[in-house]
């Protein structure tokens, strides 16, 4: 246990790029900015130098922060890790999908597009796409807030954002054979900006008006706050006071990832022939969970 705290502890500073000096034997120290002050200890905290230790008599002796089992400072560490997404993987087998049906329907499409046409089934694969699945919490924050959950669903051969309905009870866990996944093209980053992109483009056609509330409230508080620290004998104080209050009320949308999934969903390739006068070979892949088909 004892040494498990440490290995949490700078293992939870490298994730966030940062890396504690020793500055004395058993003394660390390392440089957090605003926004992880914030989350570690609320929205008035700053940025600063944190010096800890994990030593009950170094902490007394030299002021560093204690971290140890039960500590403060060890449960806000934990608490944040816990609030940050959770990555699995899993893939949705293709019996889920009955592929004679599937063929038929094919079929069926092709035939309207030739009528006088044969068609002819050559063969046909089962393969996997793989895409990024990320399930969001977005807040609306004013005086008031509300939140929804969205599930949104990238490509990573193409980077298409999609949002398709996942049977995700019928998922399995893990990974899908490797010869059968389409080869990925996309980084996880970049989906995630993909992502950012479709969010923040839904938003600009949001209905505003819960913004615009919240700006006309935030105009009448900000006159009770002027009046109420108007005799405030330092000016700066009172302002910075103010500041932080209003900061707290003003409308703005927080995005956070909740959790996220690779997964691999089932595409099947066929080979057909289209035999008439002249004869061609349509090579189609299939995408059964969006029921959409492409020719290559």
């Amino acid at each position: 246990m004892a040494a498990a705290i440490p290995e949490l502890v700078f293992k939870f500073f490298q994730l966030c790029n940062l890396k504690p000096v020793e500055i004395r034997k058993g003394i660390y120290q390392v440089q957090i900015d605003d926004h992880l002050a914030k989350e570690l200890d609320g929205w008035r905290a700053k940025a600063r130098l944190f010096q800890f230790t994990f030593d009950q008599r170094l902490a007394q002796t030299y002021g560093a922060e204690l971290i140890s089992p039960g500590s403060y400072r060890l449960d806000t560490i934990v608490r944040l890790i816990q609030k940050q997404a959770v990555l699995s993987s899993g893939h949705l087998p293709h019996d889920v999908f009955y592929e004679p049906f599937i063929r038929r329907k094919i079929l069926d499409r092709l035939k309207i597009q030739h009528p006088a046409s044969r068609l002819y089934v050559l063969d046909h694969c089962l393969r996997y796409g793989p895409y990024f699945w990320v399930t969001l919490r977005i807040t609306y924050l004013a005086y008031e807030k509300h939140e929804e959950i969205r599930k949104l669903l990238v490509d990573l051969v193409s980077g298409k954002v999609v949002n398709y309905e996942i049977p995700a009870d019928m998922l399995k866990p893990g990974f899908c054979s490797p010869d059968l996944q389409y080869r990925r093209r996309i980084s996880f980053k970049q989906a995630y900006q993909f992502l950012q992109q479709e969010i923040i483009h839904e938003l600009k056609y949001r209905d505003p008006s819960w913004a615009i509330t919240a700006v006309q409230e935030l105009a009448k508080e900000h006159e009770k706050l002027e009046e109420y620290f108007r005799d405030l004998p330092d000016s700066g104080q009172r302002n910075l006071r103010i500041a932080e209050l209003m900061a707290r009320a003003r409308p703005r949308v927080q995005i956070r990832p909740l959790r996220a999934a690779l997964l691999y969903l089932p595409k099947i390739e066929y080979r057909i022939m289209v035999a008439g006068t002249t004869e061609k070979i349509n090579r189609i892949t299939y995408d059964p969970v969006s029921n959409q088909y492409e020719h290559d």
